[in-house]
């Protein structure tokens, strides 16, 4: 398999490898990669202040019930796309407020906390269903093209919004290995890679000041 080599990071540096076919991790706004001999600047996906989430979610709102639940799970879970359309009923858990990821990435069962809103919104949403009915029995592919219908002039995908989620809770001041725990990450150098752009934030709000 061939290999390639991360020379410089359009933001926060680091220095690792990658192999080709293999998804890079998606939260800089730019790579500049060594392969085979060229400099290739891929462009991937970076996560959304809250403000352009919040409009996002809005246009959704006026616009389907429906998409808008899916985009507010979405943001308020850090959920993988793959793991929102397998999600059952029965594993939406009111009373401990909290949601099953079953089988998740790995294979592997966890918990994220659920908030009362998206709660009590989910809960009317599937209320006439059976407990091993799926919320939102949809494709992959068609939960990226409701993204992408209200995404204004941003490029969002599902992905995205897993980054913001975790941005926004680090700023807010969740510990770091909580938020591992939710995002189902195996190794805690890959949540922390999201320090790398808490640290940029710093940097552009110190720069705002006047001297």
């Amino acid at each position: 398999m061939n290999k390639g080599k991360i020379i410089q990071i359009i933001g926060p540096v680091v220095d690792v490898e990658f192999e080709e076919g293999t998804k890079l991790p998606a939260i800089y706004n730019a790579l500049k990669i060594k392969h085979e001999g060229k400099e290739i600047i891929l462009e991937v996906v970076k996560h959304l202040d809250q403000t352009k989430v919040n409009e996002m979610l809005e246009r959704a709102r006026n616009d389907n019930k429906r998409n808008y639940l899916i985009l507010l799970t979405l943001v308020r879970t850090g959920l993988r796309n793959s793991e929102l359309i397998h999600l059952k009923k029965k594993d939406i858990d009111i009373k401990e407020e909290c949601i099953w990821v079953r089988q998740g990435k790995g294979y592997k069962d966890r918990l994220i906390p659920l908030d009362t809103v998206l709660g009590d919104l989910l809960m009317y949403h599937c209320a006439d269903m059976t407990n091993e009915d799926v919320l939102f029995p949809l494709s992959d592919m068609q939960i990226r093209n409701i993204t992408h219908k209200y995404q204004g002039s941003e490029d969002v995908h599902p992905h995205t919004f897993r980054h913001s989620f975790a941005v926004h809770c680090l700023r807010s001041g969740m510990n770091i290995r909580v938020l591992q725990r939710i995002l189902g990450h195996n190794d805690l150098a890959t949540t922390a890679m999201y320090l790398d752009l808490i640290a940029q934030d710093i940097k552009d709000e110190y720069r705002k000041v006047k001297w």
